[in-house]
């Protein structure tokens, strides 16, 4: 993957944290000046970094930090209330619902199935781990300790009886742990909450879809998606669907990237972007030219959206303890005008008759219902919310609220007419169950103020009736024709809001999550719209911010909704995220190599993040500040040499599919599909709208061997399967126990094969990249390249040996296949 060539500060790794990032644990710290942050800078510096054991645990012998540290509150008194006066369960339910939300959250997982092995992983699964724990933790954890989850599709989706840190914990649990973290590694499996699996399924993804997911980090549902196009394709062809993942901050990207690139896709795009302001690079002046030239986009629409927002987050709360202590109902009421803005944005860039679902981690109706409704009122009867309780008929989920309330600093609201004059700039009328109008007030729609002063006429208002003489302004519907938007603002209108889902934790034993799903029924009246701007009723002249990214090492991470709102303060939990950049920075390790021909030639080959570096060079190169340039690779000359070299075939539409991020000599060249391929010629065209980060599959890497060989490029491992059945030439075909061998020890004399024939063969191949091919016995050479479950690694022919360029973790994935297979040891030499 092409990875963004930013420098990263050391505060800037901490604050690129995971799901929970994406969740609003507080709110926001003032800055207490210059002297008070030096004086605690002193204090930091000359206090001292260990803690003396206190006197009880140092003479008792017991464990100090057992002993004196504070344990987790799992208690909030205003929280009870909120959700209590909501009755987001029945009174009958209360005590179990709160028992199930202080017991730990199960672990879960999801097996890719477009990995090569998944099969081998299945049956792993059901033979190995789940007869051995219902031996073993059978007691402790119940009989079914581990089964799949009954609601996903394929069996693919498995639930835990026991939680993460008991995974860790857990002797009886060692060998099941590693299997788990070994499977992540590589990207067969994804380690996920069960509720966060649910929304990419109410998509409905088909093959040639062009899909948005708006806030995508840290990217599991992406790589969700990214499975889904994959599995739909047919073998040897690339899907012709195309995934675009956007997050607004750079560093979010990072881990972004990382999460996606043991997908090895060349569908994938990945964007930076304020999600309300995500441009639609039109090259079209008006509606009437949007689609004069179908056969190439004239500007950004999707099939799919997912609309999964920023939130407060309480549904992760089982996972994050934390959340007990900062919970407050002024969370959800900062984020529900940036949840419209996004929502908004992502119906405007759907295409008609597309499907778009709004999600969030949150049980807050303010952040949920409020949020569709405020949707459904802006748009009309272009949009309409789905009933999809048809849809995964053995997931358990409630039908969306349709009341609520709105409470603020303790003060509770049952409308929008409740609500103090001075209070009005933050308790807006779209949290409420109907948007009532009250005199004197004003409704901004777009770029346009609406006065209402005529409130009897709003209860004459039908919402079927004024929708039709309804006029799009900046894609909201605005009624020319009166003084007020009949639309956004009739009395105790009702919305099919049960349609929406909500899922409890004791239900079936998970977090909790809200999901709905929305159809483009028709467009927004009239023009492509560039953004949809939705301002506070009291903030009049006063427009929207854009996010900026953190500056200062001293700062927490910090969003910055609009102007008129309550900036919104994330406290991230530094321990675990600090965690999560330890096993990114694990993944960069390489193993040292004893051969120095092989260090000659690979110095870095292993390096699965070696996309960083030469970024002030690139950087006047592109329109972006901090990323470079996406730029067609043509040089006519090297493509033909990569051609000739390798055998490609024609059929492989290589020209016109290679880009590269370097300006001169390119080190790395990737590929990417046709729709990207398309996706990217709209953005030159337009002017680099799209600040993209990372998209395509790594395919061939510069070298600097000092073997006589013709080309001067290498296949990279990554990009293999894709172009292996279209590979003529430097293939050999190793038997299981060479095969073996070579992903065993990395680099062997030709003299040391079992087999004498493929030493022969090796000796005789001309220097330089070359593909080896496990050969089985029942198949064919002519017809097993083209064979999906053909196992193939990327060697380099040296002088005098054949070397393997393989990551640690695929090489390691590789020799526990063959030990499953054919019973040879799994173990590494080296490692």
């Amino acid at each position: 993957m092409l990875a963004s060539r930013t420098p990263v500060s050391l505060h800037h790794r901490i604050v690129a944290g995971g799901q929970r990032r994406r969740c609003i644990g507080g709110s926001e710290r003032k800055p207490q000046g210059r002297h008070f942050t030096q004086a605690l800078e002193s204090l930091w510096r000359h206090s001292p970094r260990i803690l003396p054991r206190p006197a009880a645990a140092a003479a008792t012998g017991g464990d100090a930090k057992s002993s004196w540290q504070t344990p987790v509150v799992l208690e909030n008194a205003a929280f009870e209330e909120y959700y209590k006066v909501q009755q987001i369960v029945h009174k009958e339910e209360w005590d179990a619902f709160m028992s199930v939300l202080r017991k730990p959250l199960p672990a879960t997982f999801r097996i890719n199935a477009c990995c090569q092995f998944y099969k081998d992983i299945c049956s792993k699964l059901e033979n190995d781990f789940r007869r051995y724990l219902e031996s073993e933790v059978s007691c402790e954890y119940g009989e079914d300790a581990i089964r799949p989850l009954p609601w996903y599709p394929g069996n693919l989706a498995w639930h835990l009886n026991f939680s993460r840190k008991e995974l860790r914990k857990n002797q009886a649990l060692e060998s099941f742990h590693e299997f788990l973290k070994h499977e992540s590694e590589v990207g067969n499996i994804t380690r996920q909450e069960a509720v966060s699996m649910v929304p990419p399924l109410f998509l409905n993804v088909q093959p040639d879809h062009h899909i948005l997911d708006m806030c995508a980090s840290p990217g599991s549902k992406t790589f969700q998606l990214l499975e889904m196009i994959h599995q739909s394709k047919e073998p040897g062809l690339l899907p012709g669907a195309l995934v675009m993942a956007n997050d607004l901050y750079v560093q979010r990207c990072d881990l972004l990237i990382h999460n996606t690139k043991r997908m090895c896709t060349a569908n994938l795009i990945v964007t930076n972007h304020e999600a309300q302001n995500f441009p639609d690079c039109s090259l079209a002046k008006d509606y009437s030219e949007a689609y004069k030239d179908t056969c190439k986009p004239q500007g950004l629409e999707f099939d799919r959206i997912l609309c999964d927002v920023p939130c407060s987050g309480d549904g992760t709360i089982r996972k994050g303890h934390e959340m007990w202590r900062k919970w407050n109902s002024g969370m959800g009421n900062q984020l529900h005008l940036l949840q419209v803005n996004i929502a908004m944005r992502g119906i405007a860039l759907l295409k008609v008759g597309g499907r778009m679902v709004y999600s969030t981690c949150s049980m807050n109706p303010v952040e949920n219902e409020a949020v569709v409704a405020e949707l459904l009122r802006r748009s009309g009867n272009s949009v309409e919310l789905l009933d999809v309780s048809s849809e995964l008929p053995e997931l358990v989920r409630r039908p969306g609220l349709s009341t609520w309330k709105v409470q603020d600093r303790g003060c509770w609201f049952q409308t929008h007419d409740d609500v103090p004059h001075d209070k009005k700039n933050v308790v807006l009328p779209s949290m409420f169950t109907s948007s009532n109008g009250t005199e004197g007030s004003h409704t901004v729609r777009g770029d346009v103020e609406v006065n209402i002063d005529d409130r009897s006429s709003l209860r004459n208002c039908n919402i079927e009736e004024t929708s039709k003489n309804n006029h799009d302004m900046d894609g909201l519907p605005i009624n020319t024709n009166k003084k007020f938007d009949c639309t956004s603002n009739i009395l105790n209108s009702k919305f099919p809001l049960h349609r929406c889902m909500r899922i409890v934790p004791h239900d079936q034993n998970s977090g909790a999550f809200f999901i709905a799903v929305l159809h483009k029924l028709s467009p927004l009246n009239g023009c492509q719209i560039q953004g949809t701007k939705i301002q506070h009723p009291l903030a009049k002249g006063i427009t929207a911010q854009p996010q900026k990214e953190p500056e200062s090492e001293t700062r927490l991470y910090k969003t910055s909704l609009t102007r008129q709102q309550n900036i919104v303060s994330k406290v991230v939990d530094s321990a675990e995220v600090l965690g999560r950049q330890q096993n990114l920075s694990m993944d960069n390790q390489t193993s040292n190599d004893n051969s120095t021909e092989v260090e000659m030639v690979f110095n870095g080959v292993e390096s699965s993040r070696a996309e960083s570096g030469d970024s002030m060079r690139l950087q006047k190169q592109s329109r972006w500040k901090g990323v470079d340039p996406v730029l067609f690779f043509k040089d006519e000359v090297v493509i033909k040499s990569i051609i000739s070299f390798f055998g490609i075939k024609e059929s492989f539409p290589l020209r016109g599919h290679l880009v590269t991020r370097s300006t001169d000599n390119a080190r790395r060249i990737y590929y990417v599909s046709k729709s990207v391929k398309n996706i990217l010629e709209l953005n030159t065209e337009v002017g680099e709208q799209l600040k993209i980060v990372s998209l395509g599959i790594k395919m061939f890497e510069s070298h600097r061997s000092k073997d006589c060989s013709s080309c001067a490029y290498r296949l990279s491992y990554e990009g293999l399967s894709l172009l292996l059945p279209y590979i003529s030439k430097r293939i050999l075909y190793a038997s299981p126990l060479d095969f073996h061998r070579l992903l065993q020890y990395r680099s062997i004399n030709f003299a040391y094969f079992v087999d004498a024939r493929f030493g022969e063969e090796a000796a005789s191949l001309m220097p330089g990249c070359c593909v080896v091919v496990l050969l089985e016995g029942h198949k064919h050479v002519d017809s097993i390249c083209k064979d999906p479950s053909t196992v193939a690694i990327v060697c380099w022919r040296g002088k005098g040996t054949m070397n393997v360029m393989v990551s640690p973790p695929d090489r390691k994935d590789l020799l526990e296949r063959m030990a499953y297979r054919f019973g040879l040891e799994a173990c590494t030499e080296g490692d």
